[in-house]
């Protein structure tokens, strides 16, 4: 019961917060589900490590071997909520917040695939000096995550402790592309799962590489 509440209290936020931007952000901003440039389009690969989060940050990663190894498929749609437009002195900053929707299927060694599901809200930034050589864009937010079993690498990692179904999720992604074609991108991701000492303590971290189409960034022949 405690878990639910929690759950609906940050989903209660995130719309609130969304709600907030999106009437400071003006009438040019409006919301439409059925405007195909809102939507970002993405499927990538990612292996299951033993490393914590803390482990990328210093190059350092290690695939998980035995049955908590395996892989993750990840389907993603992202939907444009707000498009910022911030200026700092004579520099100009065009951030994007997205609502990305994340089904994965879990792939491991010892079981049978299951699926995993996750929603959140993230920024995306893609304002950098050497865009005109190659187009880079920087993504991450939270969110919530729902597995159908518990990672087998959890359970090995703490096999005293209960493991919850229910997590927080937290993206950290880096796009590229040519800047004559930025619809297509190579993306470079880390899918962080974690209990964040609320639904329980540790997580699961994936590394992986991926696909994005983006329908807004379409080349336009004028």
């Amino acid at each position: 019961m405690m878990k639910q509440k929690l759950c609906w209290s940050f989903l209660v936020c995130i719309c609130f917060i969304a709600n907030s931007l999106y009437a400071e952000a003006g009438a040019e901003n409006e919301w439409d589900l059925l405007d195909q440039d809102r939507w970002t389009l993405q499927f990538g690969v990612a292996m299951i490590t033993e490393n914590v989060i803390g482990d990328f940050s210093i190059g350092e990663f290690e695939r998980a071997t035995g049955d908590a190894g395996g892989e993750m498929y990840l389907f993603s749609a992202s939907y444009n909520l707000l498009d910022f437009d911030w200026k700092l002195w004579d520099w100009r900053f065009r951030p994007q917040l997205e609502l990305p929707m994340v089904f994965g299927v879990v792939n491991e060694r010892g079981r049978s695939p299951f699926f995993d599901y996750n929603v959140g809200v993230t920024l995306r930034w893609k304002d950098f000096p050497f865009n005109q050589f190659i187009y880079v864009n920087l993504e991450t937010g939270v969110g919530l995550s729902y597995s159908e079993h518990v990672m087998a690498i959890e359970r090995e990692r703490h096999p005293e402790r209960d493991r919850s179904h229910l997590k927080f999720y937290w993206p950290i992604q880096l796009m590229l592309a040519h800047p004559n074609r930025k619809e297509h991108q190579l993306v470079l991701f880390i899918h962080h799962q974690s209990g964040g000492h609320i639904f329980d303590v540790g997580g699961s971290n994936m590394l992986g590489i991926g696909y994005r189409y983006v329908f807004r960034e379409r080349s336009v022949e004028k």
